[in-house]
């Protein structure tokens, strides 16, 4: 019986700590891959949106055939839908097979989780021969794994609070982490109209090519009912003028109109699954539910990762919910239902905690037809959702599984 991925992940990968991890291992063994630079390399940082904009360019490299390696983060439910090529996620012999390649190197060079991933992941892709690299960075920029690669163009889709833990209390203190993406004449395109003083001051230090968009530019180009953000849209646009594969032809209105991405705003039936889990995103949340649901009863499901202030996330919702639901045992990185209450105390719900996810689930099933049932508040809680939909209907757990199921 082969080895399964997630478990060896989890006993040899998942105990190391993301703080405190020296980037010196990490680039020397970086620069041992003798890495042959596709003819393109998109590098994608943000708050908010990059893990959309991510899709979104991997889809047009598709229709226009062309090769390309796509590397985003979190996952939804497998580690596997980090690592793709053409759409396909990396299968889990060879994901395993390049894990342990750069696990052995893991106490010499003092490796963490997101950096052995990072080295599977561009070992991977050098290996498949492509034209394109789409890389995400997951938090932050500066000391991001794949800020050590060079690109061609640097995206920010946008900058808001969040991991302040790791990349400081404001938004200019984040958005200097971030800046850290850009490089000298190559471009850096901002998704908003108001463009943090860090990013302008890195851009003109080091001679890069700020894009951002000029007041009400593409910023009503859709509808505010399209799933893709303004920010998000803008972003897409230039990228595509600006890649040497030009994709700009490829976006019309179907192309953003049959855009999905599982884990942000899906909906089917009477749910609709959103892993907003900062006070930006929660904003935005809002504003479409409010668009696209006007008049109709909220049932809100929440669950939010242990280091996530759930007052903060949960305040904008007083006036639009009166209960929510939430629930023990769901997955060991989402908060306690104690601590959940206990920083929730002053909010004006009223709390039901049940004892699972499928505890939850069955009483949202109940809900009238006429209800939306709202879950929100981390990728490890839609994931969970996605993972008991997909087994309560005999369905493999899989992205792919997920597309043809709903």
């Amino acid at each position: 019986m082969p080895e399964k991925l997630s478990k060896w992940i989890e006993e040899n990968l998942l105990i190391h700590s993301y703080k405190n991890k020296s980037l010196n291992g990490y680039k020397e063994v970086l620069n041992s891959l003798d890495l042959r630079k596709p003819k393109e390399i998109i590098l994608i940082g943000g708050t908010n949106g990059k893990g959309s904009l991510s899709e979104l360019i991997t889809k047009l490299a598709i229709i226009r055939n062309v090769s390309v390696g796509t590397f985003t983060s979190p996952h939804l439910l497998n580690f596997n839908e980090r690592i793709r090529v053409n759409d396909k996620e990396i299968s889990d012999e060879k994901f395993l097979a390049a894990l342990k390649i750069f696990n052995r190197y893991k106490e010499s060079h003092n490796l963490n989780f997101y950096q052995l991933i990072s080295l599977a992941a561009l070992y991977h892709f050098n290996q498949s021969n492509l034209d394109l690299w789409v890389l995400e960075i997951g938090m932050g920029g500066r000391l991001d794994p794949m800020n050590f690669i060079e690109p061609d163009i640097s995206v920010i889709t946008k900058v808001a609070l969040d991991h302040q833990e790791y990349l400081g209390n404001t938004i200019e203190e984040i958005a200097a982490e971030k800046a850290e993406i850009a490089r000298p004449k190559k471009p850096l395109i901002f998704g908003s109209e108001c463009v943090p003083n860090a990013i302008v001051e890195k851009a003109s230090k080091i001679n890069s090519f700020l894009i951002s968009p000029k007041k009400g530019h593409y910023l009503n180009a859709f509808s505010k009912k399209s799933i893709i953000s303004s920010e998000v849209f803008f972003c897409l646009n230039e990228v595509s003028k600006k890649s040497v594969f030009d994709f700009s032809c490829e976006i019309t209105k179907k192309f953003i109109d049959d855009f999905k991405i599982y884990g942000r705003l899906t909906l089917f039936d009477n749910f609709l699954v959103d892993s907003a889990h900062n006070e930006d995103s929660v904003r935005n949340l809002i504003e479409y539910v409010d668009l696209n649901f006007k008049g109709k009863k909220i049932n809100l499901f929440f669950a939010c990762s242990e280091n996530k202030d759930p007052k903060k996330l949960l305040k904008p919702f007083e006036g639009i919910v009166d209960k929510i639901y939430t629930a023990d045992n769901i997955h060991q990185k989402l908060m306690s239902s104690i601590k959940f209450l206990s920083k929730t105390k002053t909010l004006k719900f009223k709390f039901i905690v049940k004892d699972s996810m499928a505890s939850l689930f069955s009483v949202a099933k109940n809900k009238s037809s006429n209800e939306l049932n709202l879950f929100i508040g981390s990728f490890y809680f839609s994931g969970e959702f996605f993972k008991l939909l997909l087994k309560n209907n005999k369905v493999s757990t899989s992205l792919s599984s997920l597309r043809e199921f709903i």
